[in-house]
């Protein structure tokens, strides 16, 4: 699982060299030959899907979502493993739900052939991508909620810790 999560982190940042190179050339065609790249702002958008959806769950597994210490940092031991139990928990059933619903949009959006207006791109293969980084961090989520609820379960049976 966590080397198909890397895999798919590898493909976002080499689908983002690529989204830079092309939006580069285009603006250093633009500028001196007055000439532009057709779709390249259609390319930009659909390669920026792929970038985030398929680097979501490597963030998540290496911890690098925003985190809000604020109030947090001054609970107990026992109630922040808790709150980040249930934190974990409400992320998975709602990326469950973003990844249910985004491959439902794109088996839609294949049924009417719905194409990009430059270059007649099919779109359903990147609300696909969508769906199943979705999916993909909704599992990374289910594996961490997990962590977290042994850690609970850890804290609040063992006499004499910290409450």
């Amino acid at each position: 699982m966590l080397r198909l999560v890397a895999g798919l982190d590898r493909i976002s940042w080499a689908v983002l060299f690529v989204m830079m190179a092309m939006t580069m050339a285009d603006v250093l065609l633009r500028k001196f030959t007055n000439v532009t790249i057709i779709g390249c702002g259609e390319m930009t958008e659909m390669m920026m899907a792929v970038v985030v959806f398929c680097s979501l769950a490597q963030c998540q597994v290496q911890d690098g979502h925003i985190k809000i210490d604020l109030i947090m940092g001054r609970c107990s031991p026992k109630t922040q493993a808790l709150a980040d139990a249930l934190t974990q928990s409400l992320s998975f059933s709602l990326f469950c739900l973003v990844a249910f619903s985004t491959l439902r949009h794109g088996i839609e959006i294949r049924e009417w052939q719905e194409v990009s207006i430059d270059l007649a791109i099919p779109i359903y293969p990147f609300v696909f991508i969508a769906a199943f980084g979705s999916a993909m961090l909704a599992l990374i989520l289910l594996i961490k909620t997990i962590t977290c609820l042994s850690e609970v379960f850890t804290l609040w049976t063992r006499p004499g810790l910290e409450s």
